[in-house]
């Protein structure tokens, strides 16, 4: 990648610069030297990748050190750039795990990664990443973890900003001879199986580059000098300035940069505050009556160096409220039947464990709702039922209901079929011969709901007659396609009787789909 905390040797810049030597050169079927070639730019991408390997548990090594000096200080770096090995180390083997897939594909069940049989074949690297999908999932994977690199960088460091995006760009090519290359055709598709693993290797080796350069700019972040403390201020720290009325308010009052040999005075209301000496603090609690916006106030006397009392004031706000609930669907409005529909319950002040949660209609059970988030998830059966999610929990000893809240239930939308991506519309016919068969998908839906295409029908006018070619499935049978090859530029093709699945088990009949042959 290259940047001022890993600058980029010239040993990688060759390699980097053979990879496209090699890669112009396939475009002139040159002989198998190339594959050779191609084989001894992947053994050194490997080489270096390893070489950035050491480099970056240097780093980690240096984080465990810091901490050890100053937890405080180097935590939340530390804890960056934890995230960031687990997200490199995540991408790395799932690239891994992908390479693997198409070697073996390939050369058989005992397919070696290192030792490539199949080198100069065409079809099992482009079957697995392009007619599979994986190469979109692959791009997906690299944009998610290019981002999360990005939120990590203070935005005025624009040079590694910079170096992070081009370094792990998946922007699709220039448009070329009228047709839009994706990402992935261009990076998959066409070339040798050694071509397509090398590549991958590459992006292994940015994955580890990046990450290089992420955790030093993290680690460079990091000042373990001890802070010189030259004021003394009264602080006041409560578990919540937000509490539900009849529940204990608790708060702890003490002198920030404290000396640890001398015990101050803390005074709330005319009266002295226990001290914990422990904890440095005082402990100032009561109960709670009153609902609306409070405040308390004091002062602390703490004898200086000098032997001379110095009396510092503070003043508190807190909030008292009632009772009151937050129940928020995290997909939508309303719940999908044969869904898991997740929600979050949140009561201001009560842990989400304390909480007594039930749903009138349906089901509603404890799950995860985001890989780090937990919640609820409702499952509904029937369409227009109104589920009523009531809250409750124990306050002081007593249960007390929060509050309830009533939903709608609606069926998943229909999904949208499509025709390498078009609802309607001009194509040409070698597009139409491109494709595989008919998808279907809901657009713009924030759940994950699948659908098969289950049969459809492909129709043409032709010598005044409507020619129909019914098949099972979601793919062109021969004859469909038979038929579609005898389309001239001005006819017209029709997809029509088109009958999908879903995960959840119901059947739907789509609208039908027309092209105009280009």
């Amino acid at each position: 990648m290259g940047t001022k905390y890993c600058p980029e040797a010239p040993r990688q810049r060759m390699i980097s610069l053979m990879y496209l030597v090699l890669t112009a050169m396939l475009a002139l079927n040159v002989d198998k030297s190339v594959l050779d070639a191609f084989v001894m730019v992947n053994q050194n991408f490997l080489q270096t990748i390893e070489n950035f390997n050491s480099k970056n548990q240097r780093v980690y090594d240096d984080f465990n050190k810091a901490y050890l000096l100053n937890d405080v200080k180097v935590k939340k770096f530390k804890d960056s750039a934890l995230v960031v090995k687990k997200s490199s180390d995540h991408l790395y083997q799932y690239i891994d795990s992908l390479k693997g897939v198409i070697v073996k594909k390939a050369d058989g069940p005992d397919g070696d990664v290192n030792k490539i049989k199949s080198q100069d074949n065409l079809n099992f690297a482009a079957e697995i990443m392009i007619t599979k999908k994986n190469g979109i999932a692959l791009k997906n994977a690299i944009e998610l973890y290019r981002n999360s690199l990005l939120a990590l960088v203070d935005t005025s460091n624009t040079q590694l900003i910079a170096s992070i995006k081009k370094s792990l760009d998946t922007s699709p090519p220039p448009p070329k001879e009228g047709s839009k290359p994706t990402w992935e055709s261009y990076k998959f598709e066409g070339y040798p199986l050694i071509a397509v693993i090398t590549f991958m290797s590459k992006i292994q080796s940015d994955v580890r580059n990046a990450e290089s350069d992420v955790i030093k700019n993290l680690f460079a972040q990091i000042d373990i000098n001890e802070i010189k403390v030259n004021k003394l201020q009264a602080k006041v720290v409560s578990a919540s300035d937000y509490v539900l009325q009849g529940s204990t308010y608790e708060a702890r009052v003490f002198l920030s940069a404290v000396d640890t040999t001398a015990v101050p005075t803390i005074i709330v209301g005319g009266s002295t505050l226990p001290f914990d000496r422990k904890e440095n603090a005082g402990l100032f609690k009561f109960v709670t009556s009153k609902e609306g916006k409070a405040e308390f106030s004091g002062h602390i006397n703490y004898k200086n160096p000098d032997g001379v009392v110095v009396t510092y004031p503070f003043k508190h706000e807190y909030e008292v409220a009632k009772p009151s609930m937050t129940v928020s669907p995290t997909k939508m409005n309303v719940f999908y039947t044969g869904l898991d529909n997740p929600v979050s319950i949140s009561v201001p002040g009560i842990s989400t464990s304390n909480l007594r949660v039930s749903i009138s209609i349906g089901s509603i059970t404890p799950g995860k709702i985001a890989p780090s988030q937990d919640g609820y998830i409702v499952r509904q059966d029937k369409v227009g039922a109104k589920p009523v999610i009531s809250v409750s929990t124990m306050i002081d000893g007593t249960l007390r209901v929060i509050g309830a809240t009533d939903f709608r239930v609606k069926r998943v939308p229909d999904p949208v079929a499509s025709v390498a991506g078009k609802i309607e519309g001009v194509i040409t016919k070698n597009e139409l011969l491109a494709q595989q068969g008919v998808l279907a998908k809901i657009p713009d839906f924030d759940f994950q709901m699948n659908f098969t295409v289950t049969s459809f029908v492909v129709s043409t006018p032709k010598a005044g007659y409507i020619i129909d070619e019914p098949t099972k499935g979601n793919r062109f049978s021969q004859k469909q396609i038979d038929l579609m090859k005898g389309l001239n530029p001005g006819g017209r093709l029709y997809i029509e009787s088109i009958v999908v699945k879903g995960d959840d088990g119901s059947t739907r009949n789509l609208p039908s789909i027309s092209f105009k042959i280009n």
